[in-house]
Order: structure tokens, then sequence, then C-alpha cells
């Protein structure tokens, strides 16, 4: 077993799989929309129970929602520019 990543052989595999399967295919339907942004997480040093409660509320919201039939984007992303961020690679010297 190889010690790195190999993304280009996992990335390739995956995407083909979720292209056969239509994963990410959307279909317009008339169900209730529902919206749910949380705060982005961003690399600001170590995770800690704050980083747990911020993103199971959001979680559990939008499943809620979902189990009683609305049409639910919630997104996820990962905010690595910022001043937290650019506080955070100072910090531990990362820049």
């Amino acid at each position: 077993m190889s010690d790195r990543y190999n993304f280009e052989l996992i990335e390739t595999k995956w995407q083909a799989e979720w292209e056969k399967t239509n994963a990410f295919k959307t279909m317009p339907d008339d169900r209730q929309k529902f919206y749910c942004l949380e705060m982005l997480p961003y690399p600001s040093g170590r995770l800690h129970m704050g980083h747990v409660r911020n993103y199971s509320i959001g979680d559990v919201l939008a499943r809620y929602k979902r189990m009683q039939g609305y049409n639910v984007l919630h997104p996820m992303a990962w905010d690595s520019f910022g001043l937290p961020a650019e506080n955070a690679a100072i910090q531990h010297k990362t820049w």
C-alpha cells in the first residue's frame, strides 16, 4: 500500500461512478424549497466541540426538512480565505 494519495486514480474512478449513477443529477419539482446555509468551516486551528455544535445543528435541520418533504439545498464549502484563515496561517507559520 502506498503512503501517497493517488488522486488521479481515485478521483477518476469516483467521477465515473457518479456519472454512471447520476449521483448529482437534479430534477425540477414542485416541492416547497428550503435553503439551509451554515457558517463555512475555515482552517483556524484544532477541531473542538464548537465545530460539532455548529455543523450538527444545520445538518439536523436540513435532514428534518427533507423528511418533511421539502426540496432542501444545504451547501457545504470551505472558506480557505478571509481573516480567520489568514490569522491561523500566520500563527501556525503555514502561509
